[in-house]
């Protein structure tokens, strides 16, 4: 009676471990996580600031005197958490949301005639010091500038997306109807 032992070797079993193991350590660099996250987060930024822009500019077709500054007297910025203000203008720290001018953004776009079309605000993915939306708008000229600061390499450098907007800030994303967005 010869009997035969199917199965492995604890020698094969660690092989094949240390295999998988240089597999899995090799793809988690190679995809990189944590990049896709700030690609996310970033790709949330652009959206949340189109969405905003698109709201003031029906605001600014609509209104038939348009305020971009409620509140305030001249020029204004706000910045939702952050200390370093994007704009040559300071910036007071407002995170409120609401859409009624008392907001981080300084529009009644509650006024419309239909409505505000944002609910509320956006709030940057992240919110903190170094990652926040501002805005900026100058009373006289009617223009305006909404910042996010960008983290991920694709949007930051690749793209150079923040480089590329027109603005004043190679490290800012800026948008608005302000043609140097130098506010």
């Amino acid at each position: 009676m010869n009997k035969s032992q199917k199965g492995f070797t604890l020698l094969e079993l660690l092989i094949v471990i240390a295999i998988l193991a240089v597999l899995a350590t090799v793809a988690v660099l190679v995809i990189n996580p944590v990049e896709y996250l700030r690609q996310a987060r970033d790709s949330q930024r652009v959206g949340d600031l189109a969405s905003v822009k698109g709201a003031i500019d029906l605001y600014l077709t609509t209104a038939t005197t348009p305020d971009l500054t409620v509140g305030v007297s001249g020029n204004a910025a706000r910045c939702m958490v952050g200390i370093v203000s994007p704009f040559t203008l300071a910036c007071t720290t407002n995170a409120t949301r609401t859409v009624d001018g008392a907001g981080w953004v300084l529009v009644n776009l509650a006024s419309l005639s239909g409505g505000s079309p944002l609910a509320t605000l956006p709030q940057d993915p992240t919110n903190d010091a170094t990652h926040f939306y501002a805005y900026a708008a100058a009373e006289s000229t009617n223009t305006y500038e909404l910042n996010a600061k960008m983290e991920s390499v694709k949007f930051g450098t690749d793209q150079d997306l923040d480089g590329k907007d027109g603005g004043n800030q190679a490290t800012w994303y800026e948008i608005g109807n302000d043609p140097a967005l130098d506010l």
